[in-house]
């Protein structure tokens, strides 16, 4: 195994479980999610001949999977539009204490516009800075801010308390 490759496997096994948070909180499936994070691994290490820092390996990777997110995304919005709408919904949120509180703040995340919902994820779950946010997304520093701020009002709004 060459120090590139060995590198990468280091880099998946310790930075997982953050990059699942990240996806889980963009998609709202566990299963998608694991998808997605498999998958951004996957295309970043077939292309590791062509990365040219090997430190920035993390970085494509979040974008990697930021990217696999965003299609991911589109695809349910057409397949929505598409599928009859149904009458009842298929389950409740578990209302075991913790669980009910991901629930409730995944719905509200949900419910948010993709770029606020990317940039409180990015931002606050995986505990970027604003201006590492900002290159992920592919926007100012600025709009980080805006987006941010924003979105926890809405989140404040929609979950009754102020976050």
């Amino acid at each position: 195994m060459d120090e590139l490759t060995s590198k990468l496997t280091d880099l998946y096994q310790e930075h997982y479980a953050q990059l699942l948070r990240i996806a889980v909180l963009l998609v709202d499936d566990r299963a998608s999610a694991e998808d997605i994070v498999q998958d951004a691994y996957l295309r970043v290490f077939d292309s590791r001949n062509r990365l040219r820092d090997p430190d920035k390996a993390l970085a494509f990777l979040r974008q990697a999977v930021l990217n696999r997110a965003r299609s991911m995304l589109r695809r349910r919005l057409v397949a929505r539009k598409y599928l009859p709408q149904l009458a009842v919904a298929d389950s409740l949120p578990d209302d075991t204490g913790r669980g009910l509180d991901r629930a409730v703040l995944a719905q509200a995340l949900a419910r948010l516009p993709r770029r606020q919902r990317e940039a409180i994820v990015l931002r606050y779950y995986a505990d970027l800075s604003e201006l590492r946010t900002a290159e992920v997304m592919g926007c100012s520093q600025g709009s980080v801010k805006s987006y941010c701020s924003r979105g926890v009002a809405r989140l404040s709004e929609l979950l009754g308390e102020r976050v």
